[in-house]
C-alpha cells in the first residue's frame, strides 16, 4: 500500500518519537522530543508528491529530513553565538567521536556526508539512517531493501570514511 506524507507519519509517529527521544538525548539539543518530531511533520507536510510503500521507506526519508533538521538548527545556533552560550551537539554513540560536542562538528559531519553520498549513495543512506536516525541494522537492511551483512559492511565503510574525512583517529 503506498501513503502519503500524511498518512506515513500518523503511523510511524510513535516510532518517530521514540527515535526522537533517543536521538535529543545524546544531542543535548535545545528542542522537545515532540518539537523535533512536529518540526518534522511541518518540513514535510506540502510534500505531496512523496509517496513511501513502506514504513521503513518512511523511516529512511525521515532519517534524511531529521539530519536536515539538526543541521539547520547547529546553523542557527552558530548564528547565535555572539548572544547566547551553546549547547553541545553530539550525534549517536556509534559516531560520537566523529561529531564532537559541538555544531561548527556537526556542519563538519554534514559536509562529510555530502561528499559521502557523492561518492555511494547508499553508504550515505545508511550513515544516516545509523547516525541521525539511531535505527538498528535490522530496520537500515529492511528500509534499503540488503540483507543485514549488507548493512554491517557499509557501515564500517562510511564510518571509516568519515573518519579519514574528519581526520579523527578511529
Amino acid at each position: 500500500m503506498v501513503h502519503s506524507i500524511g498518512s506515513a507519519f500518523d503511523d510511524a509517529y510513535p516510532e518517530l518519537l521514540r527515535l526522537a527521544r533517543a536521538r535529543l538525548a545524546r544531542e543535548q539539543a535545545p528542542i522537545s522530543t515532540g518539537t523535533l518530531a512536529h518540526e518534522l511533520y511541518l518540513g514535510l507536510q506540502h510534500r505531496d508528491e512523496l509517496r513511501f510503500g513502506t514504513r521503513a521507506e518512511f523511516l529512511a526519508y525521515a532519517g534524511r529530513a531529521m539530519r536536515s533538521l539538526l543541521v539547520d538548527m547547529a546553523r542557527e545556533r552558530l548564528a547565535a553565538r555572539r548572544h547566547a552560550e551553546l549547547v553541545p551537539l553530539t550525534l549517536g554513540h556509534d559516531v560520537a567521536d566523529l561529531a564532537g560536542g559541538t555544531p561548527e562538528q556537526l556542519l563538519a559531519l554534514n559536509q562529510a556526508l555530502e561528499r559521502l553520498g557523492q561518492i555511494d549513495e547508499r553508504l550515505l543512506r545508511v550513515a544516516e539512517m545509523r547516525a541521525v536516525l539511531g535505527l538498528e541494522v535490522a530496520e537500515i537492511a529492511q528500509a534499503l531493501g540488503v540483507s543485514e551483512p549488507t548493512v554491517k559492511r557499509d557501515w564500517q565503510r562510511a564510518k571509516a570514511f568519515l573518519h579519514t574525512t574528519l581526520d579523527v583517529a578511529p
